[in-house]
């Protein structure tokens, strides 16, 4: 061990022997959960528990729980077991239900609504991660109606949470004393920014460090965006505005509008920030989702052209073939 890592060993075996810092978290897996959302909302968590990679649970605290108490199978068929009973779920400070398979979930379900609501009435602070975010909306606790819901389920969650707001472009999302996301590097995300709320900045660098990302992401509920490094906040916005109004599309003077600019501005700036018109950029994320429909729904042609914003399945072909990629029946055929 270097001079360095001596330092840093004894600076976070500073942080553990201060009992006020330890974090209790509890995580509900449900059937056909993602195990990418569970296991990069945890190991943030169990990184920054104890010095180096000990694993063990000093200023961290973690079980995992199952509805049934049985094991329980994930979307991609792993099967994992709870380490503790529902039970204790009373005892941590954050409870974490994750989702997954949308064919799974089932709105209604009483059981998870009275958990949830039981764990907000006791002052916990609930996190919905991947479609278990459809959960939060439904027991009502998003003051501000607005979840952070993968793009994929995005016209699933509006059908049925009438006056809602699906936040497709964020890492994650706050509301009121809850959170929501999407999953992915969102979770990893969230529960790095906990770590940096709760126990410390340093602890949540020293997480991201051994995870392999960048801190920045954890500073704020940056976008998710397409576009990865784009600087410009304006083009940000526009993106993001491309990418919430995929399906209805609304005129490019009007994007402008609302950046406050006039759509040569922002024609502009897309040509310095992307060397891409924005009708261009547009029409690449709108390629980009007709083709993750066509292969993983039974969509027709046509209704996967009309959710990816075309106007029919031959302009779909057209953008295919400007994007110059293969022809949409070519990957369906993949499917």
């Amino acid at each position: 061990m270097n001079g360095t890592e001596r330092d840093q060993d004894k600076k976070f075996q500073a942080a553990s022997d201060d009992p006020q810092r330890r974090l209790s978290v509890g995580i509900v897996a449900l059937p056909g959960f993602t195990l990418s959302a569970l296991s990069l909302f945890l190991d943030p968590f169990r990184l920054a528990a104890d010095d180096r990679d000990k694993s063990r649970q000093i200023r961290c605290a973690w079980k995992i729980c199952t509805l049934s108490g049985d094991p329980v199978t994930s979307s991609s068929g792993m099967v994992i077991e709870p380490t503790a009973p529902m039970g204790e779920l009373d005892d941590c400070d954050y409870v974490a239900i994750v989702g997954g398979l949308l064919a799974q979930y089932r709105p209604r379900q009483q059981t998870l609504i009275d958990l949830i609501k039981r764990a907000d009435r006791r002052g916990k602070t609930v996190v919905g991660l991947c479609t278990a975010a459809f959960l939060l909306a439904e027991a009502d606790l998003l003051p501000d109606r607005n979840c952070c819901v993968s793009w994929f389920h995005r016209d699933d969650f509006l059908e049925l949470f009438d006056g809602y707001t699906a936040d497709t472009t964020s890492l994650f999302h706050r509301s009121g004393r809850h959170y929501t996301c999407a999953g992915g590097l969102g979770a990893a995300s969230l529960a790095l920014s906990i770590i940096q709320n709760e126990i410390s900045e340093e602890l949540a660098r020293k997480s991201a460090s051994i995870l392999m990302i960048p801190y920045e992401l954890v500073r704020s509920e940056q976008p998710a965006l397409s576009f990865n490094g784009v600087r410009s906040p304006m083009i940000r916005k526009a993106i993001r505005i491309f990418e919430e109004t995929l399906e209805d599309p609304v005129p490019m003077i009007d994007v402008a509008r609302r950046l406050g600019i006039s759509v040569r501005q922002m024609e502009r700036g897309f040509r310095l920030a992307l060397e891409r018109t924005a009708f261009e950029v547009r029409e690449e994320l709108r390629v980009k989702k007709a083709k993750e429909l066509l292969s993983e729904t039974g969509l027709s042609l046509l209704e996967v052209a009309v959710a990816s914003g075309f106007t029919d399945t031959r302009s779909m072909n057209r953008s295919f073939s400007r994007q110059k990629q293969k022809a949409p029946r070519e990957y369906r055929k993949q499917r």
